[in-house]
């Protein structure tokens, strides 16, 4: 840190976001650190990397917690080549807020996730054993076929992949999504975002997952934890999500144990919006129109950190749509 970095606790930081390539579209990372990459804040005219910042202060700017991820996603347009891993997570707790629908992937502006599994297809089960039995055979199949494209280069198995893929497939639900709809995933549910569908993601700051299964080339690990996930994943269909109205324009539309999250509508709001000093800091990112924080403008996709010093004397106003989290 430069000796002419003053960092004021007081005073919310733009977040600088980081961009990390990804083999089905990228990741931008708001609050990441870690080897792959790091974000950063801007303090006056400097740019600081996220730990850097944290490390001044941990009281006055987070109050000792650890702060939340918030990231993009943001996948390619075009089919299988830009979904995500389907996965589960033992631990790590996430919300998807759909920012943008690609209309040359979906033209009806109406994309998709593969989220949890098909329940008319467990029905055509005796119990749920058959069924993990069945789709963990049918993962496995495709695995074979899957290593045999990526690794010996087979070009004759195209046809082959694709039937089992789409056999693979059948098990998993899948469920519309639509500009502003919000996806809470909850531990060891199965899931994976599709093409053409950008979202914003809280989650807590882990990196665990298990993969299931993948339509491309595995880059970051040498094996599939199918065997394990399939036995342990839930498998009825996951609960609707429901949303606590606070007040008149701010709902709280994800509510775990480590954080919250609140999306907040100016256009339904009396007065400027005002945060608790009861929560150790917040993450703010604009959704919609531009938002004022602490005298800054942000407009959609800006993201900022207020300390835990600077929450009882940020005033916040906008013209549109703010998200807010904080453990």
């Amino acid at each position: 840190m430069s000796k002419s970095t003053r960092i004021d606790p007081t005073q919310p930081v733009r977040l600088v976001p980081v961009h990390i390539p990804k083999p089905w579209g990228q990741e931008i990372w708001y609050t990441g650190m870690e080897e792959r990459g790091e974000s950063s804040v801007r303090v006056g005219d400097a740019e600081l990397p996220l730990s850097e910042y944290l490390a001044h202060s941990a009281g006055l700017l987070a109050n000792h917690a650890p702060v939340l991820l918030l990231k993009i996603l943001d996948p390619k347009p075009q089919a299988v080549a830009g979904e995500l891993y389907f996965e589960v997570h033992e631990e790590k707790q996430e919300v998807y807020i759909v920012t943008h629908v690609d209309r040359q992937a979906w033209p009806g502006g109406v994309g998709g996730i593969r989220f949890g599994m098909d329940q008319d297809k467990r029905k055509t089960f005796s119990d749920a054993h058959q069924f993990r039995e069945a789709y963990l055979e049918a993962v496995q199949v495709y695995e074979k076929i899957r290593r045999q494209i990526d690794e010996d280069g087979a070009t004759d198995l195209q046809d082959e992949e694709a039937k089992a893929r789409a056999h693979m497939n059948s098990f998993a639900a899948l469920r519309d999504l639509q500009v502003g709809d919000v996806v809470k995933v909850p531990t060891w549910t199965p899931h994976s975002l599709l093409h053409g569908v950008r979202v914003v993601e809280f989650q807590t700051q882990t990196y665990e997952r298990y993969i299931i299964s993948f339509a491309q080339q595995v880059v970051t690990q040498d094996h599939w934890d199918s065997s394990h996930a399939i036995s342990r994943m839930h498998i009825d269909a996951p609960a609707v999500e429901e949303f606590d109205q606070i007040e008149p324009g701010i709902e709280r539309i994800a509510t775990f144990t480590d954080f919250n999250v609140w999306r907040v509508d100016f256009t339904q709001l009396a007065s400027p919006l005002s945060l608790p000093d009861t929560v150790p800091y917040a993450v703010c990112m604009c959704l919609t129109g531009s938002v004022d924080i602490g005298g800054d403008r942000y407009q959609p996709e800006q993201a900022c950190f207020i300390p835990f010093s600077a929450l009882p004397n940020t005033p916040i106003t906008g013209s549109g749509k703010l998200l807010v989290a904080a453990p």
